[in-house]
């Protein structure tokens, strides 16, 4: 034991930095972004455990094309939260074009302590497999 304290005061240089990456790697995790899923995984989620799939696209990007079950929020925070709230206790599933968006916003829901999925690629990876879209 002494010669690790030893260490540890020889390579104050080396011991300090790790400490805070550490510290910091930790808070990332905290505030991490939500669950990504690939687009089948999704429908299963949608399929088996009735996920409630909230789109936070524009309006004139959803008029085009959207996931069949999916409902349209916008990127309002505050009407997400509200549709959120509506799931009683459901899966939600965030979808933007490409998951960029989706996944801010995830942030910004992890942040009060809401637990969201997220479509990775948006509805771009979802058309990219072949999955359909309404209008």
């Amino acid at each position: 034991m002494p010669y690790f304290i030893e260490f540890l005061i020889d390579n104050w240089f080396i011991v300090i930095p790790l400490i805070f990456s550490l510290f910091a790697l930790f808070l990332l995790d905290r505030i991490s972004k939500a669950i990504n899923l690939e687009p089948h995984k999704g429908i299963v989620l949608i399929n088996k455990k009735n996920a409630l799939v909230i789109d936070i696209r524009p309006q004139k990007e959803f008029d085009e094309g959207k996931i069949s079950q999916a409902r349209h929020v916008g990127p309002d925070l505050d009407i997400c939260k509200k549709e959120i709230a509506k799931a009683d206790g459901k899966p939600v599933i965030l979808v933007c074009q490409n998951g960029t968006n989706s996944s801010r916003m995830a942030s910004d829901l992890k942040k009060e302590e809401i637990s969201v999925f997220v479509l990775k690629g948006g509805i771009n990876n979802w058309v990219s497999e072949k999955l359909p879209l309404i209008n």
